[in-house]
């Protein structure tokens, strides 16, 4: 193997993270010798940056999710990820961290790459998703366990667990989390974050919906909305409800275990108008609903464990003094 050869192979182990700690102390000598060839660093660079890409993304790809990926891309320094992944000694840490300074052009080119590499993971996502009328239980790559209520989503980066465990929710979902202290979990839905290190707890958080909620079942929670302006910690039994509309935060104890009943296929209504409660039915009967009395301003509670669609809407019409029809695949309410 020729030496142009060898230190392509080098740096492509350094990329990869997969140096021996003999390999690392190698390749920062010859990152700190001034003869080294910068162009043949360049070469070797590029030619990995090439090959290494699991998928290319198209313009439109990366423009969709090119806010998400800047915001993080803050969040990832040389200094960490030569700390946080290759367990070397402190000795070739401290090496290491002296490399921007004596490096010169090579170390820009290397950092260059491997920045534009971590943007394309942060721009390549793992989507799951339920359909109106479908629950599902999901496992992350770091094992933790999240059930998607119906309607819903959850999506995360090719970086997920390398540096954080960012996640971006659309629905309503209960996490399981895997502890790691060093590596928090966190959880994006509209303005809503949620920052935890391990435990369970439940989020609902629909687009089109006024409200959104955390619930605590075990552990601690951090939770910020909006620009920091709301920032608190909850703790089990313990729920944060923010109305979105009209900005009001409300917090209090939480009777858990009925907020989890949708889990159980349970249907619970709590305070809810008639055009709230239509949301929540097609969402979880896939089904087409017109409200045709909009005049009305009941809010109804209750419980429907695993019932028929009709029954629910026989139950909905009674409380609300209405009736319902069907007219092909469509109900009435009237």
């Amino acid at each position: 193997m020729t030496d142009a050869e060898s230190t392509r192979e080098l740096i492509v182990k350094y990329l990869n993270h997969s140096c021996t700690e003999e390999e690392l102390k190698e390749f920062l000598e010859m990152m700190k010798d001034s003869t080294a060839s910068v162009p043949e660093l360049d070469a070797a660079a590029r030619e990995y940056w090439e090959k290494e890409p699991e998928e290319a993304l198209t313009d439109e790809i990366y423009g969709r999710y090119r806010q998400d990926a800047l915001r993080l891309i803050r969040k990832h320094s040389f200094g960490r990820r030569l700390k946080g992944r290759w367990k070397v000694s402190r000795r070739i840490a401290a090496v290491a961290a002296s490399i921007a300074m004596v490096a010169g052009a090579g170390y820009f080119i290397i950092s260059d790459v491997t920045e534009r590499r971590t943007a394309m993971q942060l721009a390549s996502y793992s989507t799951m998703e339920t359909q109106p009328g479908q629950r599902r239980m999901v496992e992350l790559p770091d094992g933790t366990r999240v059930t998607l209520n119906v309607a819903s989503s959850i999506r995360y980066n090719a970086r997920y667990g390398k540096d954080t465990r960012d996640v971006w929710l659309s629905g309503e979902a209960f996490f399981d989390v895997e502890s790691d202290p060093e590596c928090p979990f966190l959880i994006h839905a509209g303005d809503l974050d949620v920052r935890v290190t391990g435990t369970s707890f439940n989020v609902n958080a629909y687009p089109e919906d006024r409200q959104a909620s955390v619930t605590v079942k075990s552990g601690k929670v951090a939770v910020s909305y909006g620009d920091d302006d709301v920032r608190m910690n909850l703790h089990p039994d313990e729920q944060l409800v923010i109305d979105t509309e009209n900005q009001s935060i409300f917090r209090g104890n939480a009777k858990t275990g009925e907020v989890l009943s949708w889990m159980r296929g349970t249907l619970t209504l709590r305070q809810q108008t008639l055009p709230e409660i239509l949301k929540t039915l097609r969402r979880y009967y896939s089904c087409n609903i017109e409200l045709r009395d909009t005049t009305s301003k009941v809010k109804l509670s209750g419980t429907h464990d695993n019932k028929s669609l009709e029954s629910v809407l026989q139950s909905i019409c009674f409380s609300a003094g209405l009736e319902y029809r069907k007219e092909g695949n469509k109900y009435i309410i009237y």
